[in-house]
């Protein structure tokens, strides 16, 4: 069977030397390496190769304990003796300081309680009077704050309700302008008798069809009804007057008026019909 080999490591990490058993003890007897040494053993009976470094005191096949480990168990020792000394004597000595110092410190530490008692009282009265103060501070700051947020509110209101009116002054006004019809209505004299002829402009891009209702001055409606068309603003045929060789074949007489119905009145906008009477 192969001999044990043990490998002593160097500070780069590489195998100083090795040897037997025998011969690292003689070296550590020597001095040649210490006990902060590590080692590693070869050809072991269970392992055939250990890889783990470690120091001398390891491996107890090395004589029983190393020196080492003897040197570390005799400074264990005479610590706990020294410990159980030092522990003898603090022991002693806090009986003697008891039994002098007992009664005269329960005495001051009663002083010190009642002394302790009245400061953390008065502290505390202190602190409830500055918390007192303080919330009385935050409540006013909060009702101004409140008073501040009303108003601001109350304002907000008001141009609430000014834009609302405003708004619906504007929605009656494009109720109105959606109602009026795209023509301009006027009146002019007769060339060939005292009567008023009808003009009718045409203001809208699309071609407008109207029906025309005569009224007499009772503001009765007459038999009287005249279809007209009107071409697109701008086209010849836009501006259509009533009279002889005309499709309102009529001349007004005083208080007499017209009445415009849009025949197409669902195709772009519902008018209902305008009144212009002569006067």
């Amino acid at each position: 069977m192969e001999a044990t080999t043990y490998l002593i490591k160097s500070r780069s990490g590489d195998t100083l030397i090795q040897g037997t058993a025998e011969q690292v003890k003689a070296w550590f007897k020597e001095q040649r390496i210490t006990d902060k040494d590590a080692l590693k053993r070869v050809g072991w009976l269970v392992y055939e190769n250990d890889e783990a470094w470690a120091a001398l005191e390891s491996f107890p096949e090395l004589s029983g304990p190393s020196a080492h480990t003897k040197l570390q168990a005799k400074r264990k020792m005479n610590w706990w003796i020294l410990a159980t000394a030092g522990f003898v004597g603090l022991l002693g000595l806090i009986l003697i300081l008891t039994n002098q110092l007992l009664p005269a410190y329960d005495a001051s530490q009663r002083i010190a309680v009642s002394a302790e008692s009245e400061r953390q009282a008065l502290a505390a009265k202190l602190k409830a009077e500055a918390d007192a103060k303080d919330a009385t501070e935050q409540a006013g700051k909060a009702r101004e704050a409140m008073a501040k947020a009303e108003n601001a509110l109350r304002e907000q209101l008001n141009r609430t309700e000014k834009f609302q009116a405003e708004v619906s002054k504007l929605n009656v006004r494009m109720d109105q302008i959606k109602k009026t019809m795209p023509i301009i209505v006027r009146w002019r004299e007769s060339l060939i008798n005292q009567d008023q002829v009808l003009v009718v402009t045409n203001t809208s891009d699309k071609a407008t069809k109207l029906l025309v209702s005569i009224y007499d001055a009772e503001g009765v409606q007459t038999n009287k009804q005249f279809p007209m068309t009107l071409e697109p603003a701008g086209l010849p045929g836009s501006i259509r007057e009533s009279g002889v060789g005309e499709t309102v074949k009529h001349y007004f007489k005083k208080g007499e008026s017209a009445e415009f119905t849009d025949i197409d009145a669902g195709k772009d906008f519902r008018y209902t019909p305008v009144k212009h009477s002569f006067l």
